[in-house]
């Protein structure tokens, strides 16, 4: 192991880095970090830990392979890269990319003394194609100050995470191809379960989390037998896998003859060895010719060019379908979404989804939690602007920046505020810390609930309650009924 100065104890079996501020082991080697936070939250981060191998060369469209190990500390005070993608405009960053992007970062809390904390891995939004777990938003201190370790969790994404093709498919003992995107966060997750009790993390108490395509990917996560057991818990919010055309699965058949196109388009389909020939193609020809095939499907964006495929692999049936048998991962779950999401409507098809995994919970005994975050900072509000997509994001990472954050400029874009700044007052800190509380308590307890402060019951669909993140926060009535015509101000038709 070296001799560094970071003394390890054995502590029910894991162990314990004593005195986070110097290098930490992981199975691959010692790590260093910085120190951030402000004074009595500080939080020790590491950027860019390797959890698979770069999935380049022969391994692109590959399943991940464990990372290689190396000597002395490695540096991990700076970002990695994120996966390689096509640009979006309201996305608001232009981190460095490449393939090599299996990577994850860690936030804990610097106080030694902390141990066996909640563990919380956060799965970046950008649906299955754009983001990345560098972004600054889930990298602020804010939420392992109030008592967890934090994992930001970097995957494939787009044609490099999903792209499959018959002859991926045949060179797989799996008889599959595709859902690299999900295969990475499984070994990500086996990762964290072999190491973060090294940081101070409960590698038996791992919390899955994440919005938008975030929420999605732990539907997923929450659904496929490779998953099983690799976390207890799950926070969903504004997105799931089934309800909108942007996230409808499609067979193994469908996703191969999208690979097979997209071989013509690449020009390696007539080669002697597609396969060798589409990995000799540089990251950069591969989003190129990604870009033109979205363009001729007239697609402005690229939300549907690569999707998760039912494969009886990865995922043996859709989401929708598992979670209607009753077969997925058992473990508890928090889902909720932002008012204005469903009223305007951005995304209403939530609604009826998340009531579907909260029954299908409650019929295997599993208790479960339903939110609605209906906040707007003073000067959007005077604007009478809707609490819309992205905009709890913020308060759950404690996110302020308004001028740099993706979160506040995509909330901005769907809100029509006129004005830029949206008026943070202590108001928003501290539902910002309520925010963290909740969601840190759900991870430590499996109940976010707050006794005499913010009393959350589990959703029964005789009472249909969920708890309505606003100032005042309330428990209320009526989450299946939520839909266009509902109000978001004083004089809600959900009292």
């Amino acid at each position: 192991m070296g001799h560094y100065p970071t003394k390890l104890i054995i502590n029910g079996g894991a162990a314990v880095a004593q005195g986070r501020q110097q290098p930490v082991w992981t199975e691959s080697g010692y790590v260093s970090g910085a120190l951030v936070g402000g004074p009595g939250k500080e939080v020790m981060i590491y950027r860019g830990i390797p959890y698979a191998a770069a999935p380049v060369g022969d391994l692109r469209w590959k399943p991940p392979r464990p990372p290689s190990s190396w000597r002395g500390v490695r540096d991990c005070t700076r970002f990695s890269d994120s996966c390689a993608q096509l640009p979006v405009a309201w996305a608001g960053f232009d981190f460095p990319q490449s393939e090599d992007c299996l990577t994850l970062n860690i936030l804990a809390p610097a106080e030694e003394a902390d141990s066996g904390l909640p563990v919380m891995v956060a799965l970046h939004g950008g649906g299955y194609v754009v983001g990345s777990a560098n972004d600054p938003i889930y990298n602020r201190p804010h939420l392992a100050g109030h008592g967890a370790v934090v994992v930001p969790v970097n995957t494939r994404i787009g044609v490099f995470g999903l792209m499959a093709h018959p002859l991926l498919s045949a060179e797989s003992p799996d008889g599959t191809s595709g859902n690299y995107m999900l295969l990475d966060l499984v070994a990500a997750l086996q990762w964290v379960k072999r190491n973060i009790a090294a940081f101070g993390g409960d590698p038996e108490n791992i919390t899955i989390f994440g919005s938008s395509g975030g929420s999605w990917k732990a539907i997923d996560l929450m659904t496929s037998p490779l998953a099983a057991g690799l976390f207890q818990k799950a926070i969903c919010s504004s997105g799931t896998p089934w309800g909108t055309d942007l996230t409808t699965p499609t067979t193994l058949e469908q996703a191969e003859a999208r690979g097979e196109r997209f071989f013509s388009r690449l020009g390696v389909d007539g080669q002697k060895d597609p396969l060798v020939a589409a990995r000799a193609v540089g990251w950069k020809e591969i989003l190129e010719a990604d870009g033109e095939m979205l363009r001729e499907a007239g697609l402005a964006t690229p939300w549907t060019n690569w999707e998760i495929a039912v494969d009886g692999f990865v995922l043996p049936e859709s989401p929708q379908k598992v979670f209607e048998a009753g077969g997925q991962n058992p473990i508890r779950l928090v889902v909720g979404g932002n008012l204005g999401e469903i009223t305007e409507p951005i995304m209403p098809g939530i609604i009826p989804s998340y009531v579907e995994m909260l029954a299908s919970n409650g019929r295997l005994g599993i208790p479960s939690y339903a939110y609605i975050f209906d906040h707007v900072p003073s000067k959007w509000k005077e604007q009478d602007v809707v609490c819309t997509h992205g905009q709890e994001l913020p308060y759950v990472f404690g996110d302020f920046d308004h001028a740099t954050s993706a979160s506040w400029s995509c909330s901005r874009m769907l809100n029509g505020a006129e004005e830029a700044d949206p008026g943070i007052t202590e108001v928003d800190h501290e539902l910002a810390d309520l925010m963290a509380t909740l969601w840190t308590r759900f991870a430590e307890t499996g109940d976010p609930g707050l006794p005499g402060l913010a009393e959350w019951p589990p959703y029964d669909p005789a009472t249909d309650e969920y708890m309505s993140i606003d100032e005042p926060i309330q428990a209320r009535t009526g989450f299946s009924t939520l839909g266009p015509a509902t109000l978001s101000r004083e004089g809600t038709a959900h009292d």
